[in-house]
């Protein structure tokens, strides 16, 4: 009886080793923190929270929006742009919705989070930094 594995399995085992290597490559960060600062002076953003407590990539949070952010001030595009300048994540805004999920937030670096109208212009933004504890 051969207890070797087959070249077959051998070459599944090596790729799901690759792929798992692959995903979980740089930095874990557990822990999860969020600072804000703006939201308790803004007029649209009413909080932003953290659906999660670790990532391998971008942490997940959730914008609670005031009630007059997408009636009164047309608010209909929220954004996060990085340190850098460059977009992380934005998506579209309902009239009279209140709660956006799966934001996405750089970890380790101020991000800026923005609100545009229905015209494009910009309306108002807020700071968020995400930290936490990161290991290879």
């Amino acid at each position: 009886m051969d207890t070797e594995p087959s070249p077959t399995r051998r070459r599944l085992l090596a790729g799901l080793a690759t792929v798992g290597a692959a995903a979980l490559g740089g930095c874990v960060t557990t822990g999860l923190s969020l600072r804000t600062d703006g939201v308790d002076a803004s007029n649209v953003f009413e909080s932003v929270s953290l659906s999660e407590s670790w990532t391998a990539n971008k942490a997940v949070a959730s914008v609670k929006l005031t009630e007059s952010a997408t009636t009164e001030r047309n608010v209909r595009e929220l954004a996060v742009v990085d340190s850098d300048g460059s977009s992380v994540w934005s998506d579209t805004v309902a009239a009279g919705q209140t709660n956006v999920s799966d934001v996405r937030l750089p970890v380790g670096e101020p991000a800026t989070l923005t609100a545009t109208d229905n015209t494009g212009a910009f309306v108002e933004s807020v700071t968020v930094s995400v930290g936490g504890s990161s290991f290879p």
